[in-house]
């Protein structure tokens, strides 16, 4: 949904740059050394120092930097041996690639409903999701509110399961004293256009485990080893390095996010207190536990007959003719067309999913479609405002009543 911002109240935009960005891009471009080259050989640098750098962000042992934030989840499920016919339960409230990298390993991905505060994953529902094939847990941090992490490894140790954390919306989220992303196996991050720590595409996989990471690097840079003689490929593995242009552009956005995440985390209590103090406006809950946040976005329900029933799609048009920056809901995975009509791989049975067809229902999975139904996303940037530009935008809210 795109719109004209008013001038009067334009807001922060998003990617926010300055020479920092273009000076480092043309160094690269100038060096001539646009690939990260291999542990042994460098040809660049910036993969690798990023790669440290990064994993000083998030507190963790090991960090592999990849193309994108889909092939992380793709190359952790891989490389924990997830494939034909196994089972991994998924959030049904996220981007589809939280699913279509668990399609891509030939697994079926099971989804699970969400809780009506914190808007992520409830844990109190996996366990009557597991079977004898379930393999793996992809908990997602939606808006970088963390899922109850403690109780999800409690049932992921009690059922010999793995956890690979969706974190594409959680950089720099800490949930009961330790950083998302190493609760489980591993952690997936996007670096995508929006993202809060962006080069317009890009991702990382965190780990604590060095035998995994050394595994991990090695599927995705086609099955070489650390150190190893560059044409030797011990494995099967694939291409998903990150350029040396992507990773240059990483560390100077890197640079920006401390100051920008204590900034949003601080708007983000002045917002959403001022938000739901305003009858039929419901602010994402932080879980029990989250002390800080990545504010991907930042997301509100609404009581429709508090709002003379106005409509989900009426809501945003208001909100966006009137200069107020929002960005769309992610529509819950089982009613995506490739879902619930089953488009998927040729020759893998769905038909033990809890998806396709009539078990596509929304009646399935009532919390998250009631919340898709009435909720309204404000992009990460609107955090980043001066809080005149925050009450603006409650004050406008509340004129809608």
């Amino acid at each position: 949904m795109s719109f004209k911002q008013d001038p009067k109240k334009k807001f922060p935009e998003w990617p926010i740059y300055d020479n920092n960005e273009i000076n480092t891009l043309l160094d690269v471009l100038k060096s001539g050394n646009w690939w990260c080259g291999f542990p042994g050989a460098h040809q660049g640098e910036n993969v690798w120092k990023f790669q440290e750098e990064f994993a000083k962000l998030q507190e963790v042992k090991n960090c592999i930097a990849v193309c994108n934030g889909t092939v992380a989840i793709e190359s952790a499920l891989i490389v924990l041996g997830i494939g034909l016919g196994d089972e991994v339960i998924v959030s049904d409230y996220t981007f589809v690639a939280s699913a279509s990298a668990v399609v891509a390993t030939n697994a079926i991905p099971i989804f699970c409903d969400i809780h009506p505060e914190t808007l992520v994953m409830d844990v109190n529902k996996i366990e009557s999701l597991i079977t004898e094939r379930t393999k793996a847990i992809i908990p997602v941090h939606l808006g970088g509110n963390p899922v109850e992490l403690d109780k999800l490894k409690e049932i992921a140790v009690e059922n010999n399961l793995y956890i690979i954390e969706d974190c594409a919306h959680a950089h720099g989220s800490r949930y009961k004293g330790k950083r998302v992303g190493n609760w489980g196996d591993a952690g997936a991050f996007s670096f995508q256009a929006s993202k809060v720590i962006t080069s317009g595409e890009g991702g990382a996989i965190i780990c604590n485990s060095d035998k995994l990471a050394d595994k991990i690097y090695s599927y995705i840079d086609c099955g070489r080893i650390k150190n190893g003689y560059s044409y030797a490929h011990y494995s099967y593995g694939t291409n998903y390095r990150l350029s040396e242009l992507h990773a240059a552009l990483l560390r100077k956005q890197l640079e920006k996010f401390p100051e920008q995440h204590k900034l949003r985390n601080k708007n983000a209590q002045y917002f959403g207190n001022k938000l739901n103090q305003i009858d039929g406006i419901q602010v994402m809950k932080l879980t029990h536990g989250a002390e800080e946040c990545g504010y991907y976005v930042f997301p509100i329900v609404f009581n429709p007959k508090k709002f003379g029933m106005i409509t989900k799609e009426e809501f945003y048009q208001k909100l966006n003719r009137n200069g107020i920056p929002t960005v769309d809901n992610y529509p819950p995975l089982h009613s995506l067309d490739c879902f619930k009509n089953v488009k998927l791989r040729k020759g893998i049975d769905y038909k033990n999913a809890n998806w396709g067809g009539e078990k596509s229902n929304d009646n399935n999975f009532p919390i998250v479609d009631k919340i898709y139904s009435r909720s309204i996303q404000f992009p990460h940037e609107i955090l980043l405002a001066s809080k005149n530009k925050l009450d603006s935008v409650v004050e406008y809210i509340r004129s809608l009543k």
